[in-house]
């Protein structure tokens, strides 16, 4: 047995990564990492009874290049014997869509297509071909972004979003270009690996180079380095995990929120890491200038905002941090009815058909009763909009509601989701808070309209 196959079978086994009679989904991009990977699994097939299955993911960046890579893959898949599956995904529209670098993009989607195939063929997990020196790489190109700890444990054997595993992170590129050589695989050169436009690319072949020539066994050291921190990084994960569940927590229209008072009473050597997981469960990169950001923000007034990607950004609400979607839409406008129920930006509101003056009139502004002819024809709910006005009840001058939100207290974050009942264009209830004293019960009130606001919360 090659002394590579021996080692590879060892790894997955002592570390978990494949079990006997599995279905692995073999991810193979046709370069000479996930080439010799579909090689040795094959070896290994028959010692472990595994199933093998093999799915490309094309980014269509490098127009014939692309396709004649995923032409390369199916041949020798088919080749192989193996089931072959392969994706097409548009990375400049996503990319362009969500605010996202090209390599984010296609990464994203990449991950997103092996999910989809594994979960279709029911595969136990997707393998990748990432290596010793690709994790020597991101070490050092996370100490550059200033990640952390999380950074500096470099690239996880198994990533439990999507079951990804990463059987070859014990072998360097030489090793796997010598397997390459030795058992005549073939494999074709992304010409895009070139570019230093690519901060990686430029890592890897005009800094690591000089530094391997003065530090031999560096790609070594630095993996020895990310496999110590990947034992700190697991427990500092479950205690940054520990401390999330009491500081973040959701609201009403799915927006995550952190406690900055609770955060405050931390420990400071954990604040990093708690923006670095937050950032991660958001999908976004975690930079050190997004960490600093976040941090910043803790500390400025209720109002400021950090953008944190095309589509996300993080605004300070008094004693929170609210991360919410940049271009979030707001609600369509409803047209509503007498005698009917209706579920609205994630609360219940009933407008009942006109029934007698109530004797005696709700104590809760969650209840309330207007004169029903005084009601024009068109009754919509809608979502505040900056410049609205209504005259609240009791008083006899108008009043922005943007002021009448800040007197009343209403976070930022919560006046999307306050509802407003309209009457021919003229507001008439600040559901749950308000009503406008134009449409109050008087004495000469002969019929009433009942409003009835339920929070989901």
């Amino acid at each position: 047995m090659n002394p590579l196959e021996l080692k590879l079978e060892e790894f997955v086994r002592f570390h978990h990564l494949v079990a006997t009679k599995q279905t692995i989904l073999l991810a193979v991009s046709g370069g000479v990492d996930s080439m010799a990977m579909l090689h040795l699994f094959l070896r290994l097939q028959k010692r472990m009874k595994l199933c093998l299955s093999v799915v490309h993911v094309n980014h269509q960046l490098r127009d014939k290049e692309s396709m004649e890579d995923e032409e390369f893959v199916q041949k020798a898949s088919a080749g192989s014997d193996l089931p072959f599956y392969s994706e097409r995904i548009d990375v400049m529209s996503y990319a362009h869509e969500h605010g996202l670098s090209k390599q984010v993009a296609a990464r994203q989607l990449r991950y997103k297509c092996f999910e989809r195939i594994r979960l279709k063929i029911d595969a136990d997990v997707v393998a990748t071909a990432h290596h010793a020196d690709d994790n020597a790489e991101t070490v050092l190109l996370n100490i550059l972004r200033g990640t952390g700890i999380h950074g500096l444990a470099g690239i996880p054997l198994k990533r439990e979003v999507g079951c990804i595993i990463r059987p070859l992170l014990f072998a360097t590129r030489k090793e796997i270009e010598m397997y390459a050589m030795e058992n005549g695989i073939k494999y074709r050169n992304d010409s895009s690996n070139m570019s230093l436009a690519y901060r990686r690319n430029l890592l890897r072949h005009s800094i690591l180079p000089p530094l391997v020539k003065r530090v031999p066994h560096i790609v070594e050291t630095l993996n020895i380095v990310a496999a110590t921190m990947r034992d700190v990084s697991e427990k500092l994960h479950a205690i940054v995990d520990e401390a999330l569940r009491s500081l973040a927590h959701k609201d009403s229209q799915d927006r995550l929120m952190l406690d900055v008072k609770k955060l405050e009473m931390e420990p400071d050597f954990l604040w990093d890491e708690i923006f670095v997981e937050l950032l991660h469960r958001m999908h976004i990169e975690p930079t050190e200038k997004k960490v600093d950001a976040l941090h910043r923000l803790c500390t400025m007034p209720t109002g400021r905002i950090v953008e944190l990607s095309g589509e996300l950004s993080a605004c300070r609400d008094r004693e929170h941090i609210v991360f919410k979607r940049t271009n979030e839409e707001m609600s369509n406008i409803r047209h509503v009815e007498f005698g009917r129920i209706y579920e609205y930006q994630g609360c219940r509101i009933s407008i009942s058909n006109p029934e007698p003056v109530p004797v005696v009139l709700s104590d809760t502004q969650e209840v309330e009763y207007i004169d029903a002819e005084r009601l024009g024809r068109q009754l919509v709910l809608r979502p505040w909009r900056a410049g609205d006005w209504f005259i609240p009840l009791g008083m006899k001058t108008k009043k922005k509601l943007s002021d009448f939100f800040t007197d009343q207290k209403v976070p930022r974050f919560q006046k999307a989701s306050i509802p407003v009942l309209e009457s021919d264009g003229t507001i008439v209830w600040i559901c749950g808070k308000r009503l406008d004293n134009r449409f109050k019960l008087t004495e000469h009130t002969r019929t009433a309209i009942r409003l009835t606001y339920q929070s989901s919360t």
